[in-house]
């Protein structure tokens, strides 16, 4: 997913992590605590999803549950951006506290139309 929403987080504030090719960025069952942004480098999902810069990784995982269910790979050396998921709960609630809740119960409904469990 790549979205201007996340040109207005601080992004220069938040740490960032490097992974090298072949190693994993995210994996299966990890908290959703955080988001990951790409900043630079490429990935694949498990699921065949490829993430570029400017994606951010397993977005609907990430709002739909407490732990992340797709496992994702540097095919590059990747550069990520950590975003708390404090900080993208009160973005999303800056205009109306209701966003937060109704942005985790649509992605939790397309997960599972998808068979994620």
């Amino acid at each position: 997913m790549n979205s201007i929403f996340f040109d207005s987080f601080p992004m220069s504030a938040l740490p960032r992590q490097t992974v090298p090719a072949g190693a994993f960025i995210l994996e299966e069952g990890l908290a959703t605590d955080r988001l990951l942004f790409v900043e630079d480098g490429t990935a694949i999902g498990r699921d065949k999803i490829k993430y570029a810069k400017g994606h951010v990784i397993n977005f609907k995982e990430f709002l739909a549950g407490s732990l992340y269910l797709t496992s994702v790979k540097a095919t590059s050396q990747c550069r990520v951006i950590c975003i708390p998921r404090e900080a993208i709960r009160d973005a999303l609630c800056s205009e109306n506290t209701l966003t937060w809740t109704l942005a985790r119960s649509i992605a939790a409904d397309h997960l599972a139309l998808a068979g994620a469990e």
